[in-house]
């Protein structure tokens, strides 16, 4: 049983950060955790934690045990949560992380009617765009969009992701509309970098279904798609957005979409958690909630085509085009 305690609270310590972080979690003292390391450490003979007065890190050791260790004590974890689920009644914290456009914008609103079913659930929801180690962050389910790599997840598609090219009239007024993904050199073309390092990626389009990557520039580059989107609204210059994001910005009139046969595809929104026996409840009733919602969605199931149909900004015939700043 030492041996035991001292591996979960590594393996607590080491996902939480801290051993005060894990202590809370475990409902015990940092200093019982610490000392239960500790006992592991000399019973393996090796130093699993580097220790200083404002961090721990992981020594070489450490970090091969960690990734020995995790594994068994989820199917540890999913074996209590099966004998504790007997009753049959979804209850717990259940832990779910979003990309943030999507999560503001159609998984929020749905999550009044789920706690109505299910009112013994307490959700955490963490909106973030950056990628997350599910395991290791402690997430009962993950909800991204674009192509998913990692194989010890189960993946639950939801629907498709399109993009479309979009800006606003007051932009379209004073610069014009590409009538082909080549003529966007010549226009002012936000992008999105989601790290703080490294190039803006280009732009992924499709021509006669071939895709294409025209080279685009601009004198703006956001952090984050919500940013981005803003930005195109208040006529900074166009921007490659999801659909499903900028949906309600046409149907306001703050967004037009152009180049309408050119649409960015090849993604889409996903469900996926760790793919472990004994799912436990409570994550099994929020997935199968959340695709019984989303899958039906009219703004997620309909044609892209047929969505953008009424929000096409078309070009003018004879129209003198300025150039918008490039750089």
């Amino acid at each position: 049983m030492e041996g035991i305690r001292g591996v979960i609270g590594f393996v607590k310590t080491v996902a939480a950060g801290s051993f005060a972080a894990a202590a809370k979690e475990l409902g015990v003292t940092p200093v019982a955790v610490s000392k239960n390391v500790q006992r592991l450490e000399q019973q393996l003979g090796v130093r699993l934690l580097q220790r200083s007065t404002r961090k721990l890190s992981l020594t070489d050791e450490g970090r091969l045990f960690y990734e020995r260790c995790t594994g068994p004590l989820q199917e540890l974890e999913g074996a209590q949560s099966a004998v504790k689920d007997t009753s049959r009644t979804p209850a717990g914290v259940l832990r779910v992380t979003s990309v943030s456009p999507f999560g503001r914008t159609y998984v929020l609103p749905l999550l009044p009617e789920f706690s109505r079913r299910y009112p013994k659930i307490q959700i955490e929801l963490h909106l973030d765009d950056a990628l997350s180690d599910m395991i290791a962050q402690g997430y009962d389910v993950g909800i991204r969009a674009g192509k998913m790599r990692d194989g010890s997840m189960v993946v639950r598609p939801i629907a498709p992701l399109d993009f479309v090219v979009c800006g606003s009239p007051a932009y379209f007024a004073e610069h014009g509309v590409p009538r082909t993904p080549a003529e966007l050199a010549q226009h002012n073309c936000l992008r999105v970098r989601l790290r703080s390092s490294g190039p803006a990626p280009n732009w992924l389009l499709t021509a006669q279904r071939t895709p294409v990557s025209p080279p685009v520039g601009g004198n703006f580059i956001a952090s984050d798609m919500t940013t981005l989107v803003t930005a195109a609204a208040h006529g900074q210059g166009l921007a490659l957005a999801p659909l499903p994001l900028v949906l309600p910005l046409l149907r306001s009139g703050a967004l037009q979409v152009v180049l309408p046969q050119s649409l960015s595809r090849g993604m889409q929104v996903f469900i996926h958690y760790p793919n472990r026996r004994n799912l436990p409840v409570r994550v099994r009733s929020f997935v199968d909630f959340l695709l019984e919602q989303l899958r039906r969605h009219p703004d997620l199931a309909a044609d892209s085509q047929a969505l953008i149909a009424p929000y096409v900004r078309e070009a003018a015939r004879a129209r003198p085009r300025r150039s918008a700043p490039r750089r």
